[in-house]
């Protein structure tokens, strides 16, 4: 992948304390940094981060909306970081609480960007098919036997070569004044673009769990119904594919996200999803 960090190494944090703190997540605070960019500053310190400054270069080297890398990786006192171009904007799911109207026309524009991402190459980035091995070799919550089956049904998909995102949905999307551009893309990788439309879609079918726990009203719940079907419909409309090579990515998606997403409250949904699909039974999710 080349070198990846900036020549940008700051030995105090005065600099952090002069600048502005914009947001606070899960892994990471984000601060206004200079003119024109921000530093994404991590709470620790883990490999992903040089491959998500790899694997944004990429994108934007491709012409795809992404923020551009100015500084990566850079050292902040104790702490790893990286400068982006600044983005300002709502998530697209921060935009559609207040925007519900423009759901039809949001999904069609993630689809289309999806599309997009899956029309560039990508051969400088880890190959995704080893970490979705790795993966399901992880997957605790099936037993042996059921995981070696799917060991044999991503043993029998193609590898792929383009650029996949692997966390693609609308709170990875900011709505700028430019047009809509893409974040986070800590697990950007190389491999078959249907692997990566069948993280969306499990994305999708986990999505009401969380509209649940947050107890959101039934029209926000039907709001994101119509976003979901109607950016599935246009993603199918620019990259049909097989209803039976869906299936097998999804079998895999569901497999890995019990890894991926231990905390996340769906997992006896994703386990059934799992041993439905591999023996051809019935299951809920098999007719979204």
């Amino acid at each position: 992948m080349g070198s990846v960090r900036g020549v940008l190494n700051i030995e105090s944090t005065d600099s952090i304390e002069k600048a502005t703190l914009l947001a606070k997540g899960a892994t990471a605070d984000v601060y206004g940094w200079g003119v024109g960019h921000v530093l994404k500053l991590f709470l620790e310190r883990i490999p992903w981060h040089a491959n998500k400054v790899a694997a944004t270069r990429i994108a934007h080297k491709a012409s795809l909306p992404v923020p551009e890398v100015i500084d990566g990786l850079i050292e902040v006192g104790e702490r790893e970081g990286i400068v982006f171009e600044r983005v300002d904007g709502p998530t697209m799911t921060e935009y559609l609480k207040v925007h519900s109207d423009k759901v039809e026309y949001c999904a069609q524009q993630a689809a289309e960007l999806h599309a997009r991402i899956h029309s560039t190459e990508a051969i400088e980035l880890l190959p995704l098919i080893e970490i979705l091995t790795w993966s399901i070799h992880q997957a605790d919550p099936l037993e042996e036997r059921t995981r070696k089956a799917v060991l044999d049904v991503l043993n029998g998909l193609p590898a792929g070569g383009v650029l996949c995102h692997n966390d693609f949905y609308p709170s990875n999307i900011i709505v700028s004044l430019q047009s809509p551009m893409v974040i986070d893309w800590a697990i950007g990788t190389r491999g078959s673009p249907l692997a990566d439309h069948a993280r969306t879609w499990l994305i999708s079918r986990m999505w009401p769990g969380r509209l649940e726990e947050m107890e959101a009203p039934e029209h926000v719940q039907l709001m994101w119904q119509r976003f979901w079907d109607a950016f599935f419909h246009r993603y199918g409309e620019l990259r049909p594919s097989s209803s039976e090579d869906l299936i097998h990515w999804q079998i895999v998606a569901a497999t890995v996200s019990l890894d991926w997403d231990r905390n996340i409250a769906s997992m006896d949904q994703r386990v059934s999803f799992v041993k439905a699909a591999l023996c051809g039974a019935e299951h809920p999710w098999l007719s979204c």
